[in-house]
């Protein structure tokens, strides 16, 4: 498991459970409450917020197909997941055809008789918002339970669910705010559960995408997807809005227009009533009625009442008893006239009371009648045609200048005025005119004035949107580019070979290397957070730490510092470092770092210092060469002659004593001579590897046969001997024979030399050891130095004080160790570490 995953699982007694299994089950507890809601009949559990969709029953077999699918993935079973995998796009699939078409389900059949009260839905189906939620949850489940789901899968299924997430996010926001009403988009109203189960198991299936990225911090993949999906769909959401908004805006405009329409309209048919019953009032006062009268006032008052087109009188019988038409009315009207007045049976009433009907067929379709009770005639009727057209007319006219209005009646269209009707919403509203049913629609241009608003937000929302996830995308490109170069520096910074330290403005360790842990002899995170000058390697020295603090200040102030330091603590052997601080200064940012860098001086060091002593000594056994041979020569001749002459001295001579003396210091001085012209011999050998046992060997047999005249004997052991070591043979040789000459020589009659040689770990370790008198502490600091001797000079063998001296710098050169030791039950014991390994001095080869 990822290390970013960690905070990821939930504790469970002893066992760790991933979010996504939580998840799961979450979506699985969701179908109880409105699963219950239906067997039991209780409302509120199948519709618990007015503002989402009731729970249908399809969810039932939907969420759980979806849920088990997760359980299977993180149990391991891909078969089964991919099944219920694909059952759920089945499922998903199947319901939105049948929601779209509007089928009902095989479920609505079986619950309809379970229905709650106050629920009145397709109860099997799903809405088409749920359907497409989990088609998209099961499409990424599909990529995900693939044999190998690769790079572009994952990628893929991240967009899928981060798609899901957001759609149900967005969509139970705006529903939860009641944003989705009267806007048009009711139809993706979704139940409460289903959004809430769809919203888990999309998080579920982001979080078990693989982490490819190294690290585990980079921003996921599917991000910019998930924040580019959710502020589009909110964009879109917020657009709809504001379009239902106009919309509204635009029928309450029309509302009002039609409400004018029909105010101005039911005040002139009111007026033509009121005129009607003043004439019936008129009419039933007279006891008779002459032409001059009925024409001169009843034709006026038609022609100065709007819509009014006739007034007739007529008897109980229906007969046309006076018209202020001059021209016979048609047949059709007279009979639909006489037919209605003897329908109604006319009798006089107080007060009297109007009658409205409608003619058809004719070219006045309304009729709005008045009875005229009489003491002398009995009762008749006054009876006005209205035009309808002409009625509703001035009152079109005068709303029409910037909308499309049509007046129609039922199907058929009366008259249309207004600009001419393009693409927009219409508004219709009753026009009611006594007992004439009439209509009104009306419609806005699309290119009449209108807010901006929508517009202007759907664009700024998606051009931000799009900025954002654009911006999401570099950021994780950006931040996996410098997490990419962060690690090659690292890698660089780890695997280099001297120390290297990022200090910041108070010198506090930020990043240590592993050379530098090395050096501390801790884990390298161990140092982060320690000032440089209290490193483990400063032995807590209050005065280096005083020192190097200072030095520090010096390179904060934007000097270059560097210092050499000799380190021994908790060691053999002393380790000479150079350090060196380095500013630096980020310009953008104003932070200020030190770079601290040390390198390892101790080889070089100790092979310059080897190399000085080798080159005084080997200019010392040049001098010595050089004086040996300067005497040899003369002192051939003075052994020469001196031979000629000690035949001719005899025995009685009183001087003859001399004679072997002078033989003896010839010979000493010879002697020194040659041990001078040894001291410096050039080794002709290139070899690089030599037989530590051939050496051995050659050396005891050599070095028995010189001393064969000692009562000494010399005892080897090599059975523990590596083979071959990386050290020149002449090296080893003249090694052997100073350290076992020196051995022999110390020891007294009948002592033993024991020379042994075994491998131990990566050293060969040659030991010399003999039965002498041992060497003084006082002096044992003092016996490899050049020319220093405690030998008899007057023995044969004495020596010069060289031989410790060369052994010593030859060992160091090869980086091997040479020591002295007491021996237990008395004598010295020379101990040389030689390692088996070349030693490595950086140079190339």
């Amino acid at each position: 498991m990822h290390a970013s995953r960690s905070t990821e699982w939930l504790l469970t007694g002893s066992r760790l459970v991933p979010l996504s299994r939580w998840l799961a089950y979450t979506a699985l507890l969701l179908v109880v409450p409105g699963l219950l809601g239906w067997i039991l009949g209780v409302h509120w559990l199948v519709h618990p917020l007015s503002t989402f969709a009731p729970a249908r029953v399809g969810g039932v077999a939907l969420i759980p197909a979806a849920a088990g699918a997760m359980l299977a993935l993180l149990a391991g079973r891909r078969k089964i997941a991919r099944v219920l995998a694909v059952l759920c796009v089945v499922l998903s699939v199947i319901t939105i055809a049948l929601v779209m078409r509007g089928v009902p389900t095989p479920l609505d059949g079986l619950v309809l008789q379970r229905q709650p009260d106050g629920v009145d839905v397709a109860v099997g189906s799903i809405p088409i918002s749920i359907g497409i939620l989990f088609l998209l949850y099961a499409a990424g489940m599909l990529l995900l339970t693939g044999a190998r789901p690769g790079e572009q899968a994952a990628l893929l299924a991240g967009a899928l669910a981060s798609s899901q997430v957001a759609l149900a996010g967005v969509l139970f926001l705006a529903q939860l705010a009641g944003l989705l009403i009267d806007t048009g988009l009711e139809p993706l109203a979704g139940s409460l559960y289903g959004l809430l189960a769809a919203l888990a198991l999309g998080v579920a299936l982001l979080e078990r995408l693989p982490q490819r990225e190294s690290g585990g911090h980079a921003p996921p993949r599917w991000l910019p997807a998930l924040v580019g999906v959710s502020s589009a769909l909110v964009v879109l959401v917020l657009w709809q809005v504001l379009v239902a908004r106009e919309q509204a805006q635009v029928r309450d405009r029309s509302a009002i227009t039609a409400q004018a329409v029909d105010r101005g309209l039911q005040r002139q048919y009111r007026s033509i009533e009121r005129t009607l019953a003043s004439a019936a009032a008129y009419l039933g006062e007279l006891r008779t009625v002459d032409d001059a009268m009925w024409h001169a006032g009843l034709r006026r008052m038609v022609e100065g009442t709007e819509g009014l087109r006739h007034i007739l009188w007529v008897d109980s019988a229906g007969t046309v008893l006076r018209s202020t038409s001059a021209d016979t009315l048609p047949s059709r009207v007279l009979d639909a006239v006489r037919t209605h007045v003897r329908s109604q049976q006319l009798r006089g009433e107080t007060p009297v009371r109007r009658y409205s009907t409608t003619l058809s067929p004719g070219p006045w379709p309304l009729a709005l009648w008045v009875p005229v009770p009489s003491a002398f005639r009995g009762t008749t009727a006054v009876v006005g045609l209205l035009d309808d057209v002409a009625l509703v007319r001035p009152f079109v006219n005068e709303v029409a200048r910037d909308v499309w209005v049509r007046v129609r009646a039922a199907d058929t269209t009366l008259f249309e005025v207004g600009r001419t009707a393009t693409a927009g919403p219409r508004f219709t509203a009753p026009l009611q005119i006594g007992a004439r049913a009439l209509a009104i629609d009306i419609v806005e241009p699309v290119d009449a004035p209108h807010s901006p608003l929508p517009e202007v937000v759907l664009a700024l929302g998606l051009t931000v949107s799009m900025l954002l996830t654009t911006t999401l995308w570099l950021h994780r490109r950006i931040w996996l580019q410098r997490f990419e170069e962060s690690q090659r520096f690292r890698t660089v910074f780890d695997t280099a070979f001297q120390v290297q330290l990022l200090l910041d403005a108070n010198g506090m360790v930020l990043e240590a290397n592993r050379a530098a842990g090395e050096l501390a002899a801790m884990p390298p995170a161990q140092l982060a957070g320690v000032p440089f000058w209290h490193a483990p390697w400063w032995d807590g020295d209050a005065d280096t730490a005083e020192r190097v603090q200072e030095r520090f200040g010096r390179a904060c102030g934007g000097e270059i510092q560097r210092f050499e330091v000799e380190l021994t603590a908790g060691r053999e052997r002393a380790v000479t470092m150079d350090f060196s601080l380095k500013p630096l200064n980020d310009s953008n940012t104003g932070a200020h770092r030190v770079i601290a860098e040390g390198r390892d001086l101790t080889i070089r060091k100790r092979a310059e210092e080897s190399l000085r002593e080798i080159s005084a000594l080997t200019t010392m056994g040049r001098l010595a060469a050089r004086v040996a041979h300067e005497i040899n020569n003369p002192l051939a001749g003075i052994q020469n002659a001196f031979l000629l002459l000690r035949g001719s001295i005899p025995e009685t001579h009183p001087h003859y004593r001399f004679v072997g003396a002078i033989e003896r210091e010839i010979a000493r001085i010879a002697a020194v001579t040659r041990q001078l012209y040894e001291t410096y011999r050039p080794d002709q050998s290139t070899a690089t590897q030599s037989s530590v046992i051939l050496a051995v060997s050659d050396a005891v047999s050599f070095l028995e046969q010189v001393n064969r005249g000692r009562p000494v004997h010399i005892k080897m052991d090599v059975s523990q001997a590596p083979s071959l070591v990386p050290v020149p043979d002449a090296l080893l040789r003249q090694t052997l024979y100073n350290l076992v000459q020196n051995a022999v020589e110390v020891s007294p009659a009948h002592g033993t030399v024991t020379v042994c040689a075994v491998q131990e770990g990566e050293s060969c370790v040659l030991r010399v050891a003999d039965e002498g008198p041992g060497v003084p502490p006082a002096i044992r600091d003092r016996i490899f130095d050049p020319f220093f001797s405690t030998k008899d000079r007057t023995v044969k063998t004495g020596g010069m004080g060289i031989g410790l001296a060369l052994v010593r710098q030859s060992v160091l050169a090869v980086g091997g160790t040479i020591a002295v030791h007491d021996r237990a039950g008395g004598g010295t014991e020379f101990e040389v570490r030689l390692p088996m390994t070349p030693l490595d001095t950086g140079a190339l080869r």
